[in-house]
């Protein structure tokens, strides 16, 4: 795993990021950055605000499929693919809706 923002309350659970999840948005922020480093400064503050949400409110995302749930990522048109477990939320990926629907996580 490669990212864990821990919980800051007791009825929390900590949010674990994959590498695969953490190489899409770093290539999402550096496409972004090629056009505006403020709106990719913004977009990456919305992913962990995102993350931060789900810590206390993890079914909030829209049920996906294998388990997964889904939620937009603020005014950017991604959507935050994640599994609900025992003791944590695991993020699996970020996805780009002009790639179409159909995350492969």
């Amino acid at each position: 795993m490669a990212t864990t923002l821990e919980n800051e309350e007791a009825k929390t659970k900590p949010t674990v990021t994959t590498l695969e999840c953490e190489e899409m948005l770093n290539e999402a922020l550096a496409y972004m950055a090629e056009n505006s480093l403020k709106q990719a400064g913004i977009m990456n503050k919305q992913f962990y605000d995102v993350l931060r949400i789900l810590q206390r409110m993890p079914k909030l995302g829209i049920k996906y499929k294998k388990g997964m749930r889904r939620i937009k990522l603020g005014k950017f048109r991604y959507f935050i693919y994640y599994k609900e477990k025992e003791t944590e939320i695991e993020i699996v990926g970020i996805w780009h809706t002009s790639r179409g629907t159909e995350f492969k996580g």
